[in-house]
């Protein structure tokens, strides 16, 4: 056997055990970050894995002062929603985000009217306050602290025959399948047309949801300079947008194929998909008059498999990354889902403005106003290396080389016998 030939043997065996160790699929991690086959859930939904998570300390503080004269202020904030599959809020939807409200406050001037807890159709949950401020009150503050851990969640190797039928019926076709809208315009000629051409009919859903998000990452490029929304066909059109279009002409061509799907935004912590922050990082973002926003508002995808659930995609970081298909990252909170939220008094958004409020009369625009919001990291459960299993590799690596080694000196040693 030539030296060529061990090379290409040994090269093979070396890449198939570091394959195999260090890109393991469809596992989840125990208590002790180690890696764990055997938790992977079988209800729905369903075909889902926890790679790894991080939890965190979120403290969330707006206040508003009034500067001159007087004015009324409507306010409306969402709350971070427990996202996982023992929530009555999110049915079908695997522990995203799994979150615990530890206390909320009101300071300054009281409101006049309060709502809390109120939800939306699409089960979001807000809270609303009305209330007047001026010279002899001019500030309320508002704050919130909660509990959340954030898990990586992937969608691994989904068989064909594990996937169900879709109901029509179902109310998730009505919220987020059925109706074309402003910016997911599924009536449109142009994205009918382009939705059927990357996809066959014979697709599975995922499969068709995979074409359609590889066809965005190839051909749309990334532009953050619009004054707001542009919407599914304005992207279509001009080939480009941010990540509200990224994700709105990956819903509307997923609609157009049938398959519900929806945005979802919020917040990133970080604009590196590998960052791994530690226990006890601390990060602050704000908005807050006269200073440039240090916020990372992101919008992204989920869409929905019968007998699987909600399954999450990024398709903006997809382009850099190529690795959120079917899955999403531990490092962004998640807001709303859905579209054309109710602000008051009399308005509709598209994606929810955070921070939200509205204010009338003679003062209505002498106030300032701070949001912040700081994470902590409490926990982190990444995917390590069991020390056992890296000296069984790295044993087995020995050996394969002393083999090599070996073949070599015989082989050697015959040549000099001749």
């Amino acid at each position: 056997m030539s030296r060529k030939n061990f090379s290409i043997i040994f090269f093979i065996i070396f890449s198939s055990l570091i394959t195999s160790y260090l890109l393991p699929q469809q596992v989840i991690l125990n208590e002790m970050g180690y890696i764990n086959t055997s938790s992977v859930s079988d209800t729905l939904p369903s075909k889902y894995q926890i790679k790894q998570s991080v939890t965190y300390s979120v403290e969330i503080n707006f206040s508003v002062t009034q500067l001159s004269s007087f004015a009324d202020y409507y306010f409306k904030l969402p709350r971070l929603n427990d996202r996982q599959p023992n929530s009555p809020y999110t049915p079908m939807c695997p522990p995203y985000q799994e979150s615990e409200l530890l206390y909320h406050n009101i300071s300054g001037n009281l409101p006049s009217q309060t709502i809390l807890n109120h939800t939306d159709r699409f089960n979001n949950v807000y809270d609303s306050y009305n209330t007047t401020l001026n010279f002899a009150n001019p500030e309320i503050k508002l704050s919130s602290k909660y509990l959340i851990t954030l898990n990586e969640i992937a969608f691994d190797n989904i068989l064909p025959s594990e996937i169900g039928s879709y109901n029509t019926s179902d109310d998730i076709f009505e919220l987020y399948c059925n109706q074309s809208v402003e910016f997911y315009r599924t009536d449109d000629p142009n994205l009918i047309s382009l939705s059927n051409n990357i996809v066959s009919p014979s697709d599975s859903p995922i499969i068709k949801a995979q074409k359609i998000m590889n066809w965005i990452c190839d051909n749309i490029e990334y532009n953050n300079s619009f004054d707001g929304e542009i919407g599914a066909s304005s992207a279509y059109g001009n080939l480009t947008g941010d990540c509200s279009e990224y994700s709105s002409l990956m819903i509307t061509l997923l609609r157009i194929q049938g398959i519900p799907a929806r945005k979802v935004t919020g917040i990133c912590f970080s604009k590196m998909s590998n960052f791994k922050p530690e226990i006890g990082d601390t990060f602050t973002f704000y908005m807050r008059d006269g200073e440039t926003p240090t916020l990372l508002g992101h919008a992204w995808v989920e869409y929905y498999v019968p007998d699987i659930g909600w399954i999450a995609c990024d398709p903006t970081w997809n382009q850099v990354t190529n690795s959120y298909f079917n899955r999403i990252d531990y490092l962004r909170l998640n807001y709303n889902i859905g579209e054309w939220f109710f602000v008051p008094p009399d308005e509709y958004f598209s994606e929810f403005p955070v921070p939200y409020f509205f204010a009338t009369g003679p003062g209505a625009y002498s106030n300032t106003y701070d949001f912040q919001i700081k994470v902590t990291v409490l926990d982190t459960n990444y995917l390590t290396i069991d020390p056992l299993l890296l000296i069984i590799v790295f044993s087995v690596i020995a050996v394969v080389i002393a083999l090599i080694v070996i073949m070599l000196y015989i082989r050697k040693k015959k040549k000099t016998k001749y």
